[in-house]
């Protein structure tokens, strides 16, 4: 069994453990030690102890902690592809691009962190001078999802531990054996004793145990909006700093003088990337009507040449979804589609392991498939008449991550930029995209609190100190 590490010693609980079940073929992966409410204390006790000594240690040391991590991250980078293709179901050519762009960003947050910081403001009163300083929050609770299991954690992790807020983190269950490799890193660093905890186990027992932990000053959560909203609440009641990354049903707009090639190709892979599993995905397609034909016979023709199959096989495109509560969802808004004159016109089948990546043509805004967050490999088209009906029904959700448009002009761009109400948007390329480079986080219940990436994650994990300094005589 794969123990928990609190206050810089790995412990065994003892009974009872998460059992890593592989999604490809119901194999038996390993077992993980499930924390108890009782471990969230001594987890959280820890991560006070260890506040002052974090706060006080040299950002500079404290980068140098993150890149040692990474080091060992990227010394183990082919067995952790391994567990993770094995674990949740990534394609080898997934999982490998994960771990590089998770340690690419834990670079950049070493690098990121030792620039941080403050402006200097013009006083009013003579012989004063005022600035502001950036500082951590004190003890962080980090909880993290399945769908991107590595990259994620390392984020958020990288971010608040460079920025001196000591880590309680939980991982997802259905990732925890992956999970157990991050842990492995970061427990081998410089890092200051009990700056660095890590306690898988149910969402809730050790999720509300954190979340609703009273000296948990940051909580950053990547999840459902549901969830989310509930750490949220508890993070209210005392009035802790909460940054959430939630759902999405995420558009893409294809507008008439858009290269609908191009779109198509985008399209399948913000569909069908990681089994449509990713909060930034591909959730709905909005193509104006001449154009609409000839993008969903392009889509269609693309997604028939993708491999579905066992993940480990290079070749595959792919992989089959987490669990059941995937495949279910997927069948029933495709089946709800069709009843109501959807057309599908290619996929549609929903295995007891596999999803057929499916395109539905003819899909009305009110279609479950249009409005509910899928998760699955399903692209759902819709035909409108004009830009402007495009941009309506493209807000017309309680949900505002990431959005795609694709047009040559760059006065219709600007205008579907400025009427969208998104967290981000992208022109002519895959919504299904992040960089370290550019920030990342939703509006309306996609998200709050912060943005994700780059120094503004940086700027999410910490707070600002205003200093008024009088050398007036």
């Amino acid at each position: 069994m794969e123990p928990l590490y609190i206050n810089g010693q790995w412990i065994e609980p003892d009974s009872g453990g998460i059992r890593v079940t592989s999604p490809i073929d119901g194999s038996e992966l390993g077992t993980v030690g499930a924390g108890t409410a009782e471990h969230v204390d001594d987890a959280v006790a820890a991560t006070v102890s260890a506040s002052d000594a974090l706060r006080e240690m040299n950002v500079h040391r404290r980068a140098d902690a993150v890149e040692a991590a990474m080091d060992v991250i990227e010394d183990r980078a082919d067995e952790i592809t391994e567990t993770m293709t094995s674990e949740v179901g990534k394609t080898r050519g997934e999982a490998r691009e994960e771990v590089a762009s998770a340690v690419r960003s834990g670079r950049a947050y070493a690098a990121d962190a030792v620039r941080l910081s403050g402006d200097v403001t013009r006083s009013r009163f003579d012989g004063r001078h005022n600035f502001t300083r950036r500082e951590p929050y004190g003890p962080a609770g980090i909880i993290t999802p399945w769908n991107y299991p590595f990259e994620i954690p390392t984020d958020h992790l990288s971010a608040a531990l460079v920025a001196g807020n000591p880590v309680t983190w939980k991982p997802a269950s259905e990732a925890a054996l992956t999970a157990t490799h991050i842990a492995k890193a970061f427990a081998e660093t410089s890092l200051p004793e009990g700056a660095f905890n890590f306690v898988p186990g149910a969402g809730g027992t050790v999720g509300a145990a954190l979340s609703g932990h009273r000296d948990v000053r940051l909580l950053a959560f990547t999840g459902s909006t549901d969830v989310g909203q509930g750490i949220a609440a508890a993070a209210a009641e005392r009035s802790a700093e909460c940054l959430l990354e939630l759902g999405g049903k995420d558009p893409v707009l294809v507008l008439d003088d858009a290269d609908v090639a191009r779109a198509a190709d985008a399209i399948v892979l913000g569909s069908n990337y990681n089994c449509g599993q990713s909060c930034s995905g591909t959730e709905r397609v909005i193509a104006t009507e001449p154009v609409y034909d000839e993008l969903v016979s392009a889509v269609t023709e693309r997604t028939e040449e993708l491999t579905v199959g066992d993940p480990r096989e290079e070749e595959t495109d792919v992989g089959p979804p987490i669990n059941d509560d995937v495949r279910s969802t997927t069948e029933r808004q495709i089946t709800a589609a069709v009843e109501a004159g959807a057309r599908v016109t290619t996929g549609g089948s929903v295995g007891d392991r596999y999803i057929e990546p499916t395109v539905l043509a003819d899909v009305t805004p009110e279609m479950r498939a249009a409005t509910e967050e899928t998760f699955g490999p399903l692209t759902p088209i819709i035909p409108v008449a004009d830009r402007e009906e495009a941009v309506e029904i493209a807000n017309d959700t309680r949900y505002g991550l990431q959005a795609a448009v694709f047009t040559e002009s760059i006065r219709d761009a600007h205008q579907v930029i400025d009427g969208l109400r998104s967290g981000g948007v992208v022109v002519n390329a895959t919504n299904n995209v992040w960089e370290h480079q550019l920030p990342f986080g939703g509006v309306k219940q996609s998200g709050s609190g912060g943005e994700y990436k780059g120094r503004w994650h940086l700027d999410s994990m910490t707070h600002l100190k205003s200093v008024a300094i009088d050398y007036s005589d």
